[in-house]
């Protein structure tokens, strides 16, 4: 031996317990090891049977989309388009129509009476047909615009 080596003087009681502790060690059987390990080589094989189906999955997806040319995969969407703008169109030819018909009534109609204004300086100032409470309100004319 060395003369540099440390070591440390042990009474022989305390190397015989520790032996004796060894020696039990080594009998005993380690079962939670050997259960962890099952349970790993079970965890294992579960894994490969998700994996294997994401890969079935994935498979089955790619075959799928490549059997779709582009066109089949939009046709969906242009028929809805489709029915969007022929909406569209019965919308604005409606309005039109709407727009054509408040024309010619406007033609028609005779000139609309003048209606006095009300002027607070004369508090017992009221038209003929008009009550206490005051006249019914005037609807403002039709809006139009047609911006399409």
């Amino acid at each position: 031996m060395a003369d540099d080596d440390e070591y440390e003087l042990l009474p022989h009681r305390e190397i015989e317990e520790l032996k004796a502790e060894l020696s039990k060690l080594k009998e005993f059987d380690i079962a939670p090891t050997k259960k962890l390990q099952v349970s790993l080589l079970e965890l294992n094989t579960k894994l490969d049977k998700l994996i294997t189906i994401f890969e079935d999955a994935s498979h089955e997806m790619r075959t799928e989309e490549s059997s779709l040319s582009f066109s089949e995969k939009m046709q969906p969407i242009l028929e809805r388009m489709n029915k969007i703008l022929d909406q569209n169109a019965e919308i604005a030819s409606g309005i039109l129509t709407i727009a054509d018909m408040l024309k010619e009534k406007k033609a028609e109609a005779p000139a609309p009476m003048e209606i006095p204004s009300f002027n607070p300086s004369m508090p017992n100032f009221a038209p003929q047909g008009a009550t206490k409470q005051g006249l019914p309100p005037i609807p403002p004319p039709p809006r139009r615009t047609f911006g399409l």
